[in-house]
């Protein structure tokens, strides 16, 4: 059944004249005929009744007439559908990110910025391992937020620096330490290190170990743990230090203070990754916001942070 001749007999049933839907349609009423009465062949019934004045529909012309109009909302809401999807307005994306990256304001906004452009994209977010999300690339249309990169990206894997935040050390809001105004990675060398486990995939293990051992150490590690809340819980707990990423500083415990430090490196680096070739328009639209708010600097003057002992922080230099 030819979605025309729907539309051609929607128009009749509704003007109740050859000449008036002919009028409407913008075609000449010979045509018009010839096509309603193809309909009635193709369907076996008789639509319409007419006299030399007025036109009637039939019992089975009534009945076409709500299904064809829905055939019709349907057709033309696909159309709509496939239209907004081409420019990103519908749709699906999943987005899979480390269980750290998402005390990252910078990550947190653009999903808000993007979710509010695109309420009718249906963005799925996945916490993941980092090596997880990479190997995701391959068989799911994502982008991960990674905190690690690998050293080898499979093929057809496009991974680029994203976002670059001071690293800081979380310790007792007592300890000695405290009373400095910046500390250097070796002033924790005898400190009981709490840690990422090293399977995780997570890059901040393999960095501490490098600043570590630039500073002439291998740390003393106490606790491998993969969430980033329960690290800081363990310090509060005075289970050991930990080395973080200065967005941690959100997590606010009354027995931590987080110090920044003035190790050159001590930088946490967060990571994008998706196929090279994906077309999928939504991809592009978060890309774009992802890269547009890891760019922009905040304005105006900072003012120095507190920890949760009431030290004043002030930012590490990169």
């Amino acid at each position: 059944m030819e979605i025309r001749r729907l539309r051609y007999f929607v128009a009749v049933a509704e003007e109740l004249s050859f000449t008036r839907a002919a009028e409407r349609l913008h075609i000449a009423q010979p045509p018009l005929s010839i096509q309603i009465r193809a309909l009635e062949q193709e369907i076996g019934a008789r639509l319409f009744d007419r006299d030399q004045r007025h036109v009637y529909l039939t019992p089975s012309g009534k009945h076409l007439l709500d299904r064809a109009r829905g055939i019709l909302a349907d057709v033309d809401a696909a159309k709509a559908e496939v239209r907004c999807a081409e420019l990103g307005e519908i749709g699906s994306l999943q987005l899979g990110y480390a269980s750290s990256a998402m005390f990252t304001s910078t990550l947190t906004s653009a999903i808000r910025q993007f979710q509010a452009a695109y309420p009718q994209v249906v963005l799925s977010l996945h916490e993941m391992t980092s090596l997880d999300q990479i190997n995701g690339c391959t068989t799911e249309p994502w982008t991960p937020a990674s905190s690690a990169r690998p050293r080898c990206s499979p093929a057809g894997i496009v991974v680029e620096q994203w976002y670059r935040a001071p690293l800081v050390a979380a310790i007792a809001h007592d300890h000695p330490l405290t009373k400095k105004r910046a500390l250097g990675i070796s002033d924790l060398r005898s400190e009981p290190f709490i840690m990422y486990p090293r399977e995780s995939g997570i890059g901040l293990y393999w960095q501490v170990l490098r600043l570590c051992a630039t500073a002439g150490f291998r740390p003393q590690i106490a606790r491998e743990v993969q969430e980033l809340t329960t690290i800081v819980g363990l310090v509060d707990a005075g289970a050991g230090v930990a080395i973080v990423p200065a967005d941690t500083q959100s997590i606010k415990l009354p027995g931590v203070a987080y110090m920044p430090l003035r190790d050159v490196g001590a930088i946490s680096t967060l990571y994008l990754a998706f196929r090279e070739r994906d077309r999928n328009t939504h991809l592009h639209g978060l890309l774009s916001r992802l890269r547009h708010k890891a760019s922009t600097p905040s304005t105006g003057p900072r003012s120095p942070r507190r920890n949760s002992a009431g030290n004043r922080v002030q930012p590490a230099k990169r």
